[in-house]
């Protein structure tokens, strides 16, 4: 019995000391983000609107369908986890150059600060969610127990996003071009995933290429979860948990392979 306890006591002082690493970054980069800003954590927010408002004026000039929506309520239901998804991505990959100082001082697992990141990316979805509720009452949309699967949309999302921004921030840290070229790298993704124009606006002929994109199944998911109050499409959203899990297999030990190194390279 007294070795079980002590194993058990050790596991919790493990998983403690987990939590205390990953949520001291976290709060460390929410509050100094918008400390001295003067909208403060509304800035959460502004990306997806503005996205929101380009893309409704571009509407009137290119006619993009909207399946019968409101397209505000539309493109921002698709904008909302995209732009989680790109910030995740975004973070992840400068993660180990902005805590250079504590990964060279200090023997942590590294895996710590994209995870991190995404926690953070985690916080502005959570305001921007605020928003696509309120936008959702004023529209009446109904609702229904279709929303549950909205915690497996966002894992998705989430997990996706660490493991593309893993990969980044393994390369990235010795040739800093792949993190200056990620932003480039998100706007060719957004143009390439169902954002801000439906998925029966692809020509049939390319639909099988197109649905290999991972984040064509979280988008539809989210629509037909709040929009539509239906099951994500099960099909698109199967592939694109199982190319997340193909993609965390294989970035996750590229990772640590690098994560060696990554002193030397800052």
């Amino acid at each position: 019995m007294t070795v079980v306890f002590l194993q058990n006591r050790s596991l919790l002082e493990r998983i403690r000391r987990v939590e205390t690493l990953l949520f001291a970054p976290v709060y460390r980069d929410v509050t100094a983000r918008y400390r001295r800003s003067l909208l403060g954590p509304l800035w959460a927010i502004l990306q997806p609107l503005i996205l929101m408002v380009v893309f409704s004026l571009l509407r009137g000039v290119l006619d993009i369908p909207s399946e019968g929506m409101p397209y505000v309520l539309f493109s921002y239901a698709g904008l909302v986890p995209w732009s989680f998804f790109s910030t995740a991505v975004t973070r992840c990959g400068s993660s180990i150059l902005s805590n250079a100082s504590i990964v060279k001082k200090i023997a942590l697992p590294r895996e710590v600060f994209p995870l991190a990141a995404v926690i953070t990316a985690l916080f502005d979805f959570l305001m921007s969610g605020l928003v696509m509720a309120g936008m959702m009452i004023f529209y009446r949309v109904p609702v229904g127990w279709s929303l549950l699967w909205l915690p497996v949309l966002c894992l998705n999302a989430g997990l996706l996003a660490f493991a593309v921004g893993m990969v980044i921030a393994s390369v990235g840290t010795f040739k800093r071009d792949f993190i200056i070229a990620t932003p480039f790298l998100m706007q060719i993704w957004l143009l390439a995933t169902p954002v801000v124009y439906p998925l029966s606006s692809v020509p049939e002929h390319w639909q099988s290429l197109y649905l290999l994109n991972p984040m064509v199944g979280i988008i539809e998911g989210f629509r037909a979860v709040l929009l539509k109050a239906e099951t994500p499409p099960l099909g698109s959203l199967g592939w694109s948990v199982l190319v997340t899990l193909l993609a965390l297999a294989l970035a996750w030990p590229f990772f640590r392979w690098m994560s060696r190194y990554f002193a030397d390279g800052i």
